[in-house]
């Protein structure tokens, strides 16, 4: 039953009921992405440029061309999540194919011997965060279970069901779980939802698992002009068109010695746009030096969101539930959300050695607790806002990257990335905390806290008069604490999660 359910449950992260921080982290990350060469240099290349990438880093980089560029990349994922709880181990892989990028800039000389010596245009395309994971894991409970948090949330909105019916969204103010719950009659009849007088479980479990099916992503289209001022200054800026298309699968259950005690699934689907602006310059400030300096800043991304949910249940007698039920819950809930990332602020140097070497050190600063969200159904801005400061903190990002040239048109590549932790070491789902407003569609009870993320890259090319192919392999790891829920009373064991990507990536472009 479990796995029949599982295909029918699809839940987006980014809850349009009750959102927090931790379901749209996502979005405001950035991966690694872009062309073969850009990726195995570790996404260094701010004060080099030359790249069709850089739009989206730096834009003063594409003032550096002196030829058209047109190139293509496309990528495989083979991604591997292992998940630790309570002793037992299950590891999940994943293969996705698609295209990374794609792009092209036009180098306009300019002849009317003033200091502007190009002005360059640049368009590109580019996927800005893959989202395409699978995840599961399973364990023992250890006298842990999600029905101690529907039980904590009943206590705060008690009902009876026989006030509940014919109840829509626009008048209905209990929280989905425990009417959920409720319905699929995981308590007795008398009244006391979950659990006896007492306080213990009706249906104690033994293990509790969860699964989750992520697909889609986050796209990006820069748009780029930029400008070289006697080959000594270089300006530019990236107008970014982001679009969202994302859904999530998840299945949470509980077992005992008899079996399944009950399975909860969710469905979630987002998409939408967002834009940001981009500046960027970069400077030899020696003459006879080759040695640059690039600053940039990102302004925030703006988001626009829709957004459409439900969830179902399946309980210890058959009973299922779906809150798409007109009759108890209303349907499908449609909603919009409003919400801008941080700004982004970046400096780099490099140095080339002749045409043999060249070098690029990189450093982003990412404040992630200026996330805000500036709109919110029911008006919920304000607990959100306070969800974002307690749980995000500044992230810092160092970026390595070096391309050595060798004879015959071919050159090696190498980089490293690294971001510290956006999230608090304390963070936590803050349900208990929300107004009760905010819990009218929570079904999802699941949270992530995820930790440093690293990358190494590697990589080889060769260029031809006007045709060039690139290659990239890039290994990026990153562990995270997983709960399936937040304990009412304490803090409910962790389930350690690593994430391993194996990326290859080949790019085919010309320069004319």
């Amino acid at each position: 039953m479990k796995r029949i359910l599982y295909t029918l449950f699809l839940a987006l992260p980014l809850s349009s009921g009750a959102q927090t921080i931790h379901n749209v982290a996502s979005f405001i990350d950035n991966d690694l992405t872009g062309t073969s060469r850009f990726i195995s240099m570790g996404g260094s290349m701010g004060a080099l440029g030359g790249d069709i990438s850089v739009m989206g880093t730096n834009p003063a980089g594409i003032a550096v061309y002196r030829r058209n560029d047109f190139g293509f990349t496309a990528s495989l994922d083979f991604s591997n999540t292992k998940a630790e709880y309570n002793g037992l181990s299950i590891s999940t892989d994943k293969l996705n194919g698609e295209v990374e990028s794609f792009g092209a800039v036009l180098a306009n000389r300019m002849y009317d011997g003033s200091s502007l010596k190009f002005l360059n245009l640049g368009l590109a395309y580019r996927s800005k965060n893959s989202l395409d994971r699978d995840f599961e894991m399973y364990g023992p409970s250890e006298g842990y279970s999600q029905q101690y948090m529907i039980r904590a949330l009943y206590d705060r909105n008690p009902f009876r069901l026989e006030d509940t019916g014919s109840k829509s969204f626009s008048g209905f103010y209990y929280s989905w779980l425990p009417l959920l719950a409720t319905y699929a009659n995981i308590g007795d009849t008398d009244g006391n939802l979950i659990s006896t007088p007492d306080g213990n479980l009706i249906y104690p479990p033994t293990h509790t698992g969860f699964s989750s099916e992520e697909r889609g992503g986050v796209s990006e289209v820069d748009m780029n002009l930029s400008a070289n001022f006697n080959d000594r200054f270089y300006v530019g800026a990236t107008l970014s068109l982001t679009t969202v298309d994302y859904t999530t699968s998840t299945l949470y259950y509980e077992d005992d010695e008899l079996g399944e005690i009950y399975s909860l699934g969710n469905y979630n689907h987002i998409d939408g746009e967002g834009f940001s602006i981009k500046l960027g310059t970069i400077i030899r400030p020696f003459k006879y030096s080759p040695f640059k300096v690039g600053l940039a800043v990102h302004t925030p991304t703006w988001y626009n969101l829709k957004s459409i949910s439900y969830s179902d249940i399946q309980g210890p007698f058959g009973d299922f539930h779906d809150t798409r039920d007109h009759e108890l819950f209303g349907g499908d809930l449609n909603s919009t959300n409003k919400f801008r990332t941080p700004w982004r602020f970046l400096a780099s140097a490099s140095y080339t050695l002749g045409s043999t070497l060249a070098l690029n050190a990189e450093y982003e600063y990412t404040d992630y607790s200026a996330t805000k969200f500036t709109q919110g159904l029911y008006g919920r801005k304000k607990s959100l806002n306070e969800d974002v400061d307690f749980n995000l903190k500044e992230q810092h990002t160092v970026r390595l990257g070096a391309e050595f040239n060798l004879p015959k048109n071919l050159c090696v590549r190498g980089g490293y990335s690294y971001s510290s932790a956006p999230f608090r070491k304390s963070g936590r789902n803050p349900q208990y905390y929300m107004p009760d407003y905010m819990l009218v569609t929570s079904a999802s009870t699941e949270y992530y806290n995820r930790f440093d993320k690293e990358a190494v890259t590697i990589g080889a090319g060769y260029r031809g008069e006007i045709l060039y192919v690139d290659i990239a392999y890039m290994l990026q790891t990153q562990k995270a604490d997983f709960y399936q829920f937040s304990d009412p009373e304490v803090l409910n064991p962790a389930t350690k999660v690593d994430y391993t990507n194996h990326v290859l990536t080949m790019s085919v472009g010309m320069r004319f």
